[in-house]
């Protein structure tokens, strides 16, 4: 996936400036994502080249679609993939911190997604583009679900993926946040090996927590298909 251009069913991807190009967290997040409440406004925290939001305006035809971006050749660059996309009337791309956009802004989204930092400690060896998109520093958690947990509709979702290791710790910050995990997934790199990253779905309603799994493939380089069902509808 290293290529400047990556090339979907429905749309295309320039990625040449961006801090981080695309992967399989991107792709699982936005494939994965519940949309069965049709929610009409999106949010992406940390839009990247913007194929999060890409593909769930693939997937909501009727949505508006808004991607935040701290990174400026990310932003510019996911502004233009938003721009030669098919769906270009309906997204929109900020250049700001989440902090601040959110700070200042006064509507709610039915769904907010992120595939946000990893990095627990801040790489201060490294001021690459890279480390400060990889870097949590720049948006920790306890900021995210705060925010989250502002902008959020009623009945609105919120969706990450994160290392599997940080599931408790996330738990306990949306239940802090009144957020509530409803809905999660366990992915695995291929069978006998451990869960190495987790998607999970936040709401402001209790509901019964729905755990599945998923194995991305049966030997190295070929999918499972479980995963080839996941994300056919945007994989050439």
């Amino acid at each position: 996936m290293k290529n400047s251009v990556f090339r979907f069913k429905q749309f295309k991807i320039n990625q040449s400036k961006s801090a981080m190009k695309i992967g399989t967290d991107g792709v699982l997040l936005g494939a994965w994502t519940p949309i069965a409440k049709q929610p009409l406004s999106v949010l992406d925290v940390g839009s990247g080249t913007g194929l999060i939001a890409l593909m769930l305006a693939q997937r909501l035809p009727k949505a508006s679609v808004v991607g935040v971006e701290i990174d400026e050749n990310s932003a510019n660059e996911a502004a233009d993939n938003f721009k030669n996309s098919p769906w270009t009337s309906r997204l929109k791309l900020i250049h700001n911190r989440f902090q601040v956009f959110a700070e200042k802004s006064d509507e709610t989204f039915d769904l907010i997604v992120s595939n946000p930092p990893f990095f627990k400690t801040p790489i201060k060896q490294s001021k690459s583009a890279r480390a400060t998109a990889r870097n949590n520093q720049y948006l920790p958690y306890e900021d995210l679900f705060t925010w989250v947990s502002k902008l959020l509709s009623i009945h609105g979702q919120f969706t990450l993926i994160c290392p599997f290791e940080y599931r408790n710790d996330l738990i306990l910050l949306g239940l802090s946040n009144e957020l509530y995990l409803v809905k999660e997934l366990f992915v695995k790199g291929m069978n006998g090996t451990p869960f190495k990253r987790i998607l999970m779905c936040f709401s402001k309603v209790k509901a019964n927590l729905v755990t599945q799994e998923l194995v991305l493939e049966t030997i190295r380089h070929e999918r499972t298909i479980d995963y080839q069902n996941l994300v056919k509808n945007y994989y050439l």
